[in-house]
């Protein structure tokens, strides 16, 4: 089955070099920075950013869109990005989409092989570098290429430092992770069950039925984000997305507003969001809380992008249009 793996991303390699053939002559004005290479698994408290010079923005662009898999002294799980953006004369959201698509390929071959193999999820990373090799990046795999046939009056590039991020998770699935835990620290540590912590937190789920899915609640690290307005006037937004990758946009009669991305500096970030909904504690010791009421509308309301603007946004890969 590792011969799927191969094969659906060889049809990737193919889609990226048809993209990365095709783009570079369309291009009217773009512009994007470059970050540096985390080498270790955490977000540094201070991120310099700096501009990529003009003669060098496509040639760094076209490595990065084909670049799956980790630096030289690239720590594991982190991601190379280049935020940016380019305005083009022509639409390239088919050639988008398919690289879009051929990603999904891939990572549907990964999940085929780890429930044949019948493995826990956290092992999608090992089945990838067995099938492709051992300095592939996931994070690197996954992320999507952006691309709207629209012309934009304003772009936005700024830093998501209070981020979270939310994973499903079902009462069964924490029972048996706290039962097989608390076994452990009894046997390793010579102490009853009963008076291991694992123990005393499964006491406090046991109210709830295995079939319940809870949420947990993790904070996702700093990364950069492009935001987008399209149509006449008006503050309302109609796309944000994580800037892994330059945006792919159409170029416009008017000349277009554009805030640069800054360097990133922890301690200037003391705001935190005004969207944070309130949350019913299960086990706030683990971050893991009651599914938020669907009712609940955050300050900020989440937005689609304009009904006329065809695009990659939101469903990662499949044309999205407000019906």
């Amino acid at each position: 089955m590792y011969e799927d793996v191969e094969r659906a991303y060889q049809q990737l390699v193919s889609a990226v070099t048809r993209f990365n053939e095709t783009w570079p002559s369309l291009v009217v004005r773009g512009k994007v920075w470059r970050l540096p290479v985390l080498q270790e698994q955490r977000t540094p408290d201070i991120i310099d950013v700096s501009e990529v010079a003009d003669e060098e923005i496509i040639e760094v662009t076209l490595e990065a869109i084909g670049t799956f898999e980790r630096d030289l002294g690239q720590a594991p799980g982190t991601v190379m990005r280049l935020p940016g953006y380019f305005q083009l004369s022509e639409s390239v959201l088919p050639l988008a989409l398919e690289i879009n698509i051929a990603k999904k390929k891939v990572l549907d071959a990964i999940e085929a092989v780890r429930v044949a193999q019948n493995l826990t999820p956290e092992m999608r990373p090992r089945i990838m570098r067995r099938a492709l090799g051992p300095g592939f990046s996931t994070k690197q795999l996954q992320r999507t290429l952006h691309a709207f046939d629209g012309a934009p009056r304003r772009i936005s590039f700024t830093w998501a430092g209070h981020t979270t991020g939310n994973e499903k998770i079902s009462v069964a699935k924490i029972r048996l992770q706290l039962i097989n835990e608390s076994e452990a620290r009894a046997a390793s540590e010579e102490i009853p069950v009963h008076e291991t912590p694992e123990y005393l937190d499964l006491r406090a789920i046991n109210h709830l039925a295995d079939t319940e899915v809870l949420i947990k609640h993790k904070n996702v690290a700093p990364h950069p984000r492009c935001t987008i307005w399209f149509g006449e006037k008006g503050e309302r937004w109609d796309a944000t997305i994580k800037a892994n990758l330059p945006v792919f946009v159409l170029a416009g009669e008017i000349e277009m507003k554009l805030s640069q991305l800054k360097s990133f500096n922890k301690a200037a970030r003391g705001e935190k969001r005004r969207d944070v909904k309130t949350r019913d504690e299960v086990w706030p010791q683990r971050d893991i809380y009651m599914p938020t009421a669907g009712g609940q509308t955050p300050v900020q309301e989440k937005h689609e992008v304009d009904d006329q603007v065809p695009s990659t946004y939101r469903l990662s890969g499949v044309i999205y249009q407000r019906q």
